[in-house]
């Protein structure tokens, strides 16, 4: 027979609590510290409902210690006191299973365990005061938490603030052995309680991820944050199980969401080559670079370098030519001719030299100054014979002799 490795609840116990915190043990050791007495536990006003998380969350053995702490107070009746010592044994049994142990053995040990628990209720609620009398509010809570324990839907759903912490002490007391399969039928179940059209977008999102609805958790998910969607749509595909997701949407996915939080980036001052990245990721990768490379905005000598090394890194060769031929416009219209020369040079935009160096020429003749001859010289020695170019030089060095 199959063991236990196959239940969810450890999991999802694991994620609930780390994800939504739960009462913490330190919570009842400051209560301990501030009521040294079990007499000034008793009166302490957090300690009820902090019990009632406890058991909500399965932390037993916090629960069992609280209660052991508290049962010799004089201002619980004999009832109660006594109760709750039981309730402290009783929780301390609680089976946990194994890898190792069959499912067989351990619904076998967990029907024992819930057999007591049943008695117990029985018991205690033979005890509850009647409504005329004057009420028992530790032993009403005593029988609350045993009611939790022993499964009572409603009793979870009275004690239970979240449909997560109802879900969790579902699967923990009513289902100990339940598989993945089973979440769909439990959420639904769960959250038939709530109005779910008050819910936040991230509960939205976590109950179409219970109920295996993965196209519609990741439209939550873009909601939420597009680097949540991206990155969950990535691991998806990594895992396999994006293909469903791709049938719905009629488009991939993953690259959907990589190409929307890439694009979100590019007009970022810092994170623009995150940008660049993102749509790399892409499976038209180089493409999409290099066709988003060339929009993003340059306002310095310094980001045009940035740009244009991560193009290089690429080998985006053609983005590479059309932000140096941007640039060689840009400097011309500032009237940077030397700069603007460099860029068209490294683009091998030869028409547009040779625009550059009509003006040149045209301001030598004015000026008998040829201001820009060092940019020309290291243009020439970089391997780029340019006829206009040539003569400029040549004409510079026959005046210069």
């Amino acid at each position: 027979m199959p063991g236990l490795s196959t239940s969810i609840v450890p999991h999802f116990m694991g994620w609930l609590n780390f994800n939504f915190p739960a009462p913490l043990a330190e919570e009842g050791q400051r209560m301990l510290e501030d009521s040294p007495s079990a007499d000034a536990l008793a009166d302490n006003a957090g300690l009820w409902p902090y019990l009632k998380k406890l058991a909500l969350r399965g932390h037993l053995t916090t629960m069992a210690n609280m209660l052991e702490r508290i049962a010799p107070a004089k201002q619980l009746s004999a009832p109660a006191s006594r109760w709750a010592r039981e309730l402290a044994r009783i929780s301390r049994d609680m089976p946990l299973g194994s890898d190792e142990e069959t499912a067989g053995s351990f619904n076998a040990r967990w029907r024992l365990w819930n057999s007591e628990l049943q008695s117990t209720a029985t018991a205690i609620r033979s005890l509850l005061p009647a409504a005329t009398e004057p009420p028992d509010a530790p032993l009403e809570v005593v029988y609350s938490i045993v009611d939790v324990l022993r499964g009572n839907g409603d009793a979870m759903s009275v004690m239970g603030e979240t449909w997560q912490d109802i879900m969790g002490a579902t699967l923990l007391y009513s289902e100990p052995t339940a598989q993945a399969d089973r979440l769909p039928t439990l959420t639904t179940e769960v959250t038939d309680g709530f109005q779910t059209d008050d819910f936040s977008v991230l509960d939205k999102a976590l109950v179409a991820l219970l109920n295996h609805d993965l196209p519609e958790f990741l439209v939550y998910c873009s909601q939420i944050e597009p680097w949540l969607a991206a990155h969950i749509a990535d691991t998806m595909d990594h895992i396999n199980i994006l293909e469903i997701c791709r049938k719905v949407f009629g488009v991939d996915p993953r690259d959907h969401y990589v190409l929307a939080l890439g694009e979100a980036y590019l007009s970022h001052e810092d994170l623009w080559r995150v940008g660049l990245e993102y749509l790399g990721a892409t499976k038209a990768g180089p493409h999409m670079m290099g066709e988003y490379a060339v929009r993003i905005p340059i306002e310095s000598d310094r980001k045009a370098e940035q740009v244009l090394r991560l193009c290089d890194k690429h080998k985006l060769e053609r983005a590479t030519d059309r932000i140096h031929r941007q640039l060689g416009r840009q400097k011309w219209q500032r009237g940077r001719l030397g700069a603007a020369i460099e860029h068209f040079a490294q683009a091998r935009d030869h028409a547009s030299i040779g625009q550059v160096c009509d003006q040149l020429w045209t301001e030598f003749r004015e000026s008998r100054t040829l201001t820009y001859g060092p940019t020309i010289d290291g243009v020439l020695a970089a391997g780029l014979k340019h006829d206009r170019l040539l003569f400029l030089t040549r004409y510079r060095d026959f005046h210069a002799c």
